[in-house]
Parts: C-alpha cells; structure tokens; sequence
C-alpha cells in the first residue's frame, strides 16, 4: 500500500505485472477506501487473504503474499470479485510470454504464479458429464516452441458458461504463422489454462 499513496498508479503499475495493466488504474483509484479496508482484520481463506471494508474488498492471493510484494484485487463490497476478458487474455499473453522467452517479468515462472489449470478432474467444457483432468495439466507441450506471439491478436473469442476461449498469433520455431485456441477456466489463482487447441 506503500507504493500507492507514495508512488501513485504509474509506480503501482510497473510493480503489479500479475494484473492487467489497463485494469490498474481503476481498481486502485480510490485509495482511501482501500487503507479503509486493510486498517481492519483480514480473513484467512483457502487461496487468499481477505479485507473487507465499508465500501472496497481487498483480497490477496497466496502466491503474491509469498513473492513479497503482493498486488491485491480490489472490488466493492457486497459484490463477487469478477474475472473478465482483461483478465483472460492477459493470463495467455503471460502464458505465451513465458514460451517465447521474454516473460512480462523474470520472476514469472509457473511455479511461483501458476496458469496451468491444476490436474484435478473437472476438467469438462463440452459437457460431457465426464470430466477429466485438464489436458494441459497432462501434457505441458502441448503447445510447440515458440519464438513469438502477437499481443494484439490474443482475445476472448467464446465463452461457454465457466470456460472461456482465447485466440492468438503464434510464430513456432520453424518461423510458421499459427493461429492457436486457449481454453480457460477460473481456478484459486484466477484464470487458468486447461487446454490448448
């Protein structure tokens, strides 16, 4: 919180790599309701730590507590927290940077931030009513090496009740132009990948 009254949203920006940047300035705007929310008791839940205040909710993933310095979501109070289209995109160009070598920040490994769906079995976007573990939880090459990818072609093309698709422009190692699929769903870490077509 220290960076955001002291630094403001230009400082908080180039430090939150984890959140879409076009999301920042509005999640942060009002700070005092924030400060409002982190001056009372947070709430210890499976994924994340939780402020509630009389106006804005803080929450705090674990793995961003875990890094040192944590980027929070910030939402009003009373309301669900809402992953959307920024989110979903920004979790495939994080995803494809890290492929490509040139990862939004050196310290985003998958380890640390997780984007891959984790392999449990409910893995389902057809509807089948059998669900499997998240393809690509099974196989992590699913998607061949890549030396680049076009940010401006990865967007939401589909969303089917919690599972949300995503398009983008791939060069793979043999210099091919490909168009890939990105199959998402919401995970304890936000938006995660399951599969790759």
């Amino acid at each position: 919180m220290g960076d955001l009254v002291g630094g403001g949203i230009g400082v908080v920006t180039a430090r939150c790599w984890t959140v879409p940047p076009t999301k920042i300035p509005a999640m942060y705007a009002d700070t005092a309701a924030i400060l409002a929310a982190v001056a009372g008791l947070g709430l210890d839940g499976q994924y994340a730590v939780t402020w509630t205040g009389p106006t804005a909710t803080v929450s705090i993933k674990r793995s961003e507590i875990a890094s040192g310095y944590a980027c929070p979501a910030v939402y009003p109070t009373g309301s669900p927290q809402v992953f959307d289209a920024a989110d979903a995109a920004y979790t495939v160009d994080r995803y494809l940077g890290r492929v490509a070598g040139s990862p939004v920040n050196r310290n985003d490994v998958e380890e640390n931030y997780p984007l891959v769906c984790e392999a449990r079995r409910t893995w389902d976007p057809a509807a089948s009513g059998s669900p499997t573990a998240p393809p690509l939880a099974e196989n992590p090459g699913i998607l061949p090496a890549i030396t680049s990818f076009d940010p401006d072609s990865v967007f939401v093309t589909a969303q089917n009740g919690i599972y949300t698709q995503v398009n983008a422009d791939i060069i793979d190692a043999s210099g091919n132009y490909q168009n890939r699929t990105f199959v998402l769903t919401i995970g304890g870490e936000g938006y995660c990948i399951g599969n790759i077509a």
